[in-house]
């Protein structure tokens, strides 16, 4: 396979994204995230006790924030000419690694329960699912018209 198969390819598979605007996006985000907290919960209530609830939520509401502001910038500054991809591309990598990761250093760095019930890893457990479909929804924002 050349490299103008891989292209075509790519291209056929994002043009089968639908348009959606921000709110279905948001929408979309919050039900993924839900449908992902509950078994995500329930391992680390079993591995780790009642703390490991709180620190599930907090992992969850830093990646949904993230992921939320990452789609907010996509849609005021996504859709605006040449440099379009680059500012998508910087708000992503912002809200979606930098500050989730900013807070799961600091909340385990601060120790106390939320550190002991491995707040930390949590947050890196729920940014993989908040990455993907983050840049799934982004991709459909973009074809969306204003």
């Amino acid at each position: 396979m050349n490299d103008t198969t891989v292209i075509a390819v790519q291209a056929k598979w994002v043009e089968k994204l639908p348009p959606l605007r921000l709110g279905r996006c948001s929408f979309l985000l919050s039900a993924a995230m839900l449908l992902f907290f509950v078994p995500v919960a329930a391992i680390s209530y079993a591995l780790h006790g009642p703390d490991a609830l709180q620190a599930c939520t907090v992992a969850v509401v830093v990646c949904w924030t993230g992921s939320s502001l990452a789609l907010i910038a996509t849609a005021k500054f996504g859709r605006q000419g040449a440099t379009a991809p680059l500012y998508t591309v910087l708000f992503g990598l912002v809200f979606n690694g930098a500050f989730p990761f900013s807070v799961g250093l600091i909340l385990n760095h601060g120790g106390g329960a939320l550190a002991d019930a491995g707040v930390f890893g949590l947050i890196v457990i729920f940014l993989q699912i908040a990455l993907l479909v983050e840049t799934l929804l982004a991709l459909c924002l973009i074809k969306s018209p204003r």
